[in-house]
């Protein structure tokens, strides 16, 4: 694509309930293809033990607030929230490195000021554009197995 050619424009939507498959294989897709070479084999199995669609509904009307990115019709990536902390943002593989996860951190962040994430092992350059600094290693704990991740703090 040529660069005078603009790309469609992303447009931040709350998520609902029909989303939720959409959302669950963007989810899947970047545990499994994006994340493969920071987490071994057992721990994504067991971050993606048990997970459905339907999971994501139950967590958005039990107090997370959802917003999906969509792309000329398509949903692309979503974030979730519960009072300051970010508790997830991904974007499809296919699209990431397009300015999607910005676009939908921005629009997040602008709705409701984010202070804290826990990022993935390969989040943190991304956090740290919007002046997010590490904290310390952290883990969730998924079947017995310790996920790692990265906590930040907003620093500004």
């Amino acid at each position: 694509m040529s660069q005078n050619q603009s790309l469609p424009t992303i447009q931040i939507r709350e998520m609902r309930e029909d989303d939720t498959v959409r959302v669950h294989q963007i989810h899947t897709d970047c545990l499994t293809v994006s994340l493969k070479d920071h987490y071994s084999t057992v721990k994504l199995e067991a971050w993606m033990y048990g997970r459905s669609p339907e999971g994501y509904w139950h967590f958005a009307n039990s107090g997370e607030i959802f917003r999906v990115a969509e792309r000329a019709g398509e949903i692309v990536g979503f974030a979730n929230w519960q009072g300051d902390e970010l508790r997830s943002l991904f974007v499809s593989p296919e699209y990431q490195q397009a300015g999607i996860g910005s676009t939908l951190f921005m629009a997040c962040d602008q709705e409701n000021r984010i202070a804290f994430v826990k990022a993935t092992l390969s989040a943190v350059p991304f956090y740290s554009r919007f002046s997010f600094v590490e904290t310390g290693l952290g883990f969730d704990m998924k079947r017995g197995i310790q996920l790692p991740h990265i906590a930040m703090r907003r620093q500004d």
